[in-house]
């Protein structure tokens, strides 16, 4: 397929998402557009074509600042997904103590604090795409728990006893 093309479908699609998750207030800044004039960047947006109508979790590496955010995105806008929720999470903001209610949620009364339901990012994401970044900052315990929930697709919220059954692609 034709380079430009492809571009051009890509940045469409994440621009009609953009739009619509975006307020108007906020559409006065700049829709994410993805800048790809060097070899290096065009292999990028061919394995995005590729890979995002597939099925499969994606590891997306690279330094910060290099993009992962924006191309995490595009595999979302090119998705069968794309019409369903993209939440993004920096897991090395997440304290250690927090992470489980952060992800999986938690009940009424699970802790101090803890005054109402509260759905979790993987709820949040249902049916559409989980962006982990920075998860290799998570600890080897929490990576365990996480894999965990990737693997069955369920999850229990913090002192919960049901189990939920999450349908979330997973980017990280």
């Amino acid at each position: 397929q034709n380079f430009a093309i492809l571009q051009s479908q890509i940045e469409e699609r994440m621009l009609k998402i953009w739009r619509k998750q975006t307020s108007k207030q906020v559409q006065k800044s700049q829709a994410p557009v993805i800048i790809s004039n060097s070899p290096a960047m065009k292999k990028v947006l061919h394995a995005i074509e590729v890979i995002a109508p597939t099925l499969a979790t994606v590891l997306i590496q690279g330094e910060t600042g290099v993009g992962k955010e924006l191309v995490a995105r595009a595999i979302h806008a090119m998705s069968t997904r794309n019409d369903k929720a993209f939440v993004a999470i920096n897991c090395g903001a997440i304290a250690e103590s927090l992470l489980e209610s952060t992800l999986f949620g938690h009940e009424k009364g699970a802790f101090t604090g803890a005054i109402d339901v509260h759905k979790g990012y993987f709820e949040r994401a249902e049916g559409g795409t989980l962006f982990l970044d920075e998860v290799d900052s998570l600890s080897p315990a929490a990576q365990t728990r996480l894999l965990r929930v990737i693997q069955e697709g369920e999850l229990e919220r913090v002192g919960g006893k049901q189990t939920i059954q999450v349908d979330v692609r997973i980017v990280s």
